[in-house]
């Protein structure tokens, strides 16, 4: 349901200039766009996967004020949102990232895209006074805040305290909550109690919610059930969604304006100017997409529909076997009706021609546009997690906030490599492995550590692959003692998805692992890091092969040489050897 704008509870001003037309609007695309939207009414293409709805700033009915129920928020207010965020939701502070003057940029075109608005003064709450749970239980079946509310902690909304604040202690808690409750939550049925109630029963309610919100846990892979399609844009920005939003309509008949080359959707001919990217394409995993295994799945049965949204999505595709054959190729990302689409400052090496139409726009250099095929809407989820999660875990990790993009780890330089897990320097770049090994008496120890430290998402981030976390003793060269940790989602299918574990790393996180092996002869201990980038259709290519019971099925050549590919990616990303005193 969408927040409804209380009639009447911002004073009209004078009008104030468009958010475009502001300094700081680039900055906006780039940090906000993705759950506010382009249009600042919260339908920004991650609405759908926030854990919580975005704020839709043209109604102006702002929940985090220091103003009374229904009027504006001060500029502090709104630069307290930005500096510190929402807690327990997906909307991130940004003190780390943003200077004052940047902040104030933001609030600016918050402003604008707001109604106009007079000043407001803030509510005095007074300092705080001796705690009265007693008084606060009473007062909360009192004044009906049960009825929302609940009564018990599992029941309990933790909405009051997710106002935004600098820090979380017990105090600052009670404080915040105390806030809420005085002011209310314009745009929602929370009314304000201040002049309502005494103040001390304002405190008396904020310490029922401290005492209720005290154990609560947030899950930050909550999101949305919204019933999207799988393969599509879901933002309210209709031009950006012209690009992903639907499945790729047939471009038609090539208007006579073009030459040759350029009415062509095929590789070859966009190699003729874009060389370098043509070049970075071919040997990359978008060029491969509708490699052996992706045609031995559809031989077997998949469904071909959802599976070609994303491996081969132009319309023409389905009857060009030349042009299916380039998979994900440049006209899928970059050609809609004739016009080419792409980031804005083109190279200057390219011919700027009247006759060939271009459009640009900053959707390419947002994470958003790698979400369509990035990211499974939540209706697939598994365990609270679609089976492909990767642009809700970037933007509940901390590279979102910095402005860090998909492009700015997979595209550096506009680069059309997409170099990812199966690529081992790029893995080598994300992890820090540590490892220490000793003897304790009779025993030997070995620990390891394996950090996420420059992967902006879970790592790694899709079922697909496997890590390897390896601790081993050597007797010489023979391996006397050996552990190892597999790091992944480890999920199986049987008529419906199961997932047997979960071990996959959060940005900025480390899983350690430690053994100890009694009485056994070693001279080194050795920590390994080995991964297996295609590990789960290993496992489906040769459980298919060896099911299907006739020697020339249609899909066993295909799935043969898909297993060969898969196990040929393995690779050692790390070796430790530790020497044993």
């Amino acid at each position: 349901m969408r927040r409804l704008f209380v009639a009447g509870v911002i004073a009209s001003a004078s009008v104030h200039a468009s958010p475009q037309s502001l300094a700081g609007w680039s900055r906006y695309e780039e940090l906000c766009a993705a759950c506010h939207g382009t249009d600042g009414d919260g339908r920004g293409p991650a609405a759908p996967f926030s854990r919580s709805e975005p704020r839709d700033f043209t109604h102006g009915a702002f929940a985090w004020r220091s103003t009374p129920f229904g009027a504006p928020p001060t500029d502090d207010d709104l630069r307290a949102t930005i500096r510190f965020g929402v807690p327990a939701t997906s909307m991130p502070g940004f003190s780390d990232t943003l200077d004052a003057a940047q902040v104030d940029e933001l609030v600016a075109i918050v402003r604008a895209f707001a109604p106009p608005s007079s000043p407001q003064k803030p509510i005095v709450l007074g300092p705080p006074p001796a705690a009265d749970p007693a008084r606060g239980a009473a007062l909360w079946t009192q004044l009906g805040c049960d009825k929302c509310h609940g009564t018990t902690a599992p029941d309990f909304a933790v909405t009051p305290q997710h106002r935004p604040r600098a820090h979380d202690s017990s105090d600052d808690r009670r404080r915040a909550a105390a806030w809420s409750i005085a002011t209310g939550m314009t745009g929602t049925a929370m009314p304000g109690y201040a002049g309502q109630i005494a103040n001390a029963d304002l405190w008396a309610l904020a310490d029922r919610v401290v005492a209720l919100g005290a154990n609560a846990t947030v899950n930050r892979m909550t999101m949305g059930r919204a019933k999207l399609e799988v393969g599509t844009w879901p933002g309210g920005n209709r031009d950006e969604a012209s690009v992903f939003g639907a499945p790729i309509a047939s471009q038609g008949a090539a208007p006579p304006s073009l030459a040759p080359a350029e009415a062509s959707l095929s590789e070859l001919q966009c190699a003729r100017c874009h060389a370098k990217q043509a070049r970075e394409w071919q040997p990359s995993l978008h060029a491969g997409a509708t490699s052996p295994g992706f045609a031995a799945r559809l031989a077997d049965g998949a469904d071909s529909g959802s599976c070609k949204r994303c491996h081969a999505p132009l319309a023409e595709q389905a009857t060009d076997a030349a042009l299916y054959a380039e998979g994900v190729q440049c006209a899928g990302c970059h050609v809609r009706n004739w016009t080419r689409r792409g980031p804005p400052n083109i190279a200057p090496s390219l011919a700027q021609l009247p006759s060939y139409p271009f459009t640009p726009s900053p959707l390419y250099e947002r994470a958003d546009l790698c979400m369509t095929c990035h990211q499974l809407p939540p209706s697939s989820a598994l365990e609270g997690k679609p089976l492909l999660n990767t642009y809700k875990e970037w933007l509940e990790g901390p590279y979102m906030p910095r402005g860090i993009q998909c492009q700015s780890c997979h595209m550096p330089n506009r680069e059309h490599q997409w170099l990812g897990i199966h690529d081992p320097t790029t893995f080598r770049q994300g992890i820090r492995l540590t490892a220490d090994a000793h003897r304790a008496g009779d025993a030997i120890e070995i620990t390891a550590e394996l950090a996420n430290v420059g992967a902006g998402h879970d790592l790694p981030t899709t079922p697909t692959p496997a890590v390897w976390l390896r601790l081993e003793l050597l007797d010489g060269t023979r391996v006397v003692g050996s552990f190892a940790q597999r790091i992944g989602r480890d999920i199986y299918w049987d008529g419906a998805w199961h997932e047997r574990s979960d071990t996959r790393i959060p940005p900025g996180e480390s899983l350690r692992v430690t053994r100890q092996w009694q009485r056994v002869h070693a001279t080194t201990a050795r920590v390994t890091v080995e991964v297996h980038p295609d590990d789960y259709y290993e496992k489906l290519y040769a459980a298919r092969l060896a099911s299907l019971s006739a020697p020339l099925a249609p899909a066993r050549a295909l799935y043969e040489s898909a297993l060969r590919r898969a196990n040929g990616s393995h690779y050692m990303a790390e070796t430790r050897e530790i020497a044993l005193p």
